[in-house]
């Protein structure tokens, strides 16, 4: 893993997994600039310290990409735009029975079909993402999810992607989670997927960021899609004025 992945994270005490995606350098020229998007895990446990934190970032704009029953559970504590990554997904691909979730590799394969899943059926929302960032006054923002790992790392990816940062630190940057999951909350996860019949093992494939996960939902955006400009112009319905835009505000 780079060296550039060590000094992304901002240090909560309560939420966890909050980097800072600026920093990466560009084919595009310059580098990803800092200060001005984030992706994080929940953000409801936050103590009187991190909204303290939270707020001298300036974070304009909360992207919310969980699940309704999940924010319901754990609202945020700041106004949201809440994106529902999984609404589609899960109305189109078949739903494993957990108790056929053994291997680790059972796990990894979950994760894949998750994110190529995404890439199929979420469209509307990461459109909706992308031209958001694009207004004005929008950043600096954060996207987040549970755990900031999966429906998150994809959005890192297919933002690091267009900003022209090189694959292999797309695929370092998703991989970074793995080191940012605190213990109280991996084992509250696992213990959840325990309660739903996933074995240990399972659950450890799931929890983890494999690279080769995020490499072949990345291969898919390349072969199946084109490329992350006609994957967001065409299936996104993103404007390419827009696009430009996030390019302008996020590069230096």
């Amino acid at each position: 893993m780079s060296e550039l992945t060590d000094d992304r994270l901002i240090h909560f005490e309560m939420a966890t997994n909050f980097r800072d995606l600026g920093g990466y350098p560009s084919a595009l020229g310059g580098e990803v600039r800092r200060g001005m998007l984030y992706r994080a895990g929940r953000l409801d446990r936050m103590t009187a310290s991190d909204r303290e934190l939270f707020d001298q970032l300036c974070i304009r704009t909360v992207f919310d990409l969980r699940r309704d029953d999940e924010r319901e559970q754990a609202p945020d504590p700041m106004p949201t735009v809440h994106l529902c990554l999984m609404s589609r997904v899960q109305a189109n691909q078949p739903v494993r029975d957990p108790a056929t979730m053994v291997d680790h590799d059972h796990g990894v394969q979950f994760l894949r079909d998750l994110y190529t899943g995404l890439l199929a059926h979420a469209s509307a929302e990461l459109g909706t993402l992308f031209t958001t960032l694009a207004e004005p006054g929008a950043m600096p923002a954060v996207f987040h999810c549970a755990v900031g790992k999966d429906r998150t790392g994809l959005v890192a990816a297919l933002l690091l992607t267009w900003l022209g940062v090189d694959r292999e630190l797309v695929l370092d940057d998703f991989e970074a989670s793995d080191g940012h999951i605190g213990q109280r909350q991996r084992d509250e996860l696992v213990r959840r997927m325990a309660d739903r019949g996933i074995g240990p093992e399972a659950a450890a494939g799931v929890l983890g960021a494999t690279r080769e996960s995020m490499q072949i939902a990345l291969d898919e955006l390349d072969n199946r899609y084109g490329g992350i400009e006609p994957f967001l112009v065409q299936h996104c319905a993103v404007d390419p004025d827009a696009l430009a835009r996030v390019r302008a505000l996020l590069l230096a």
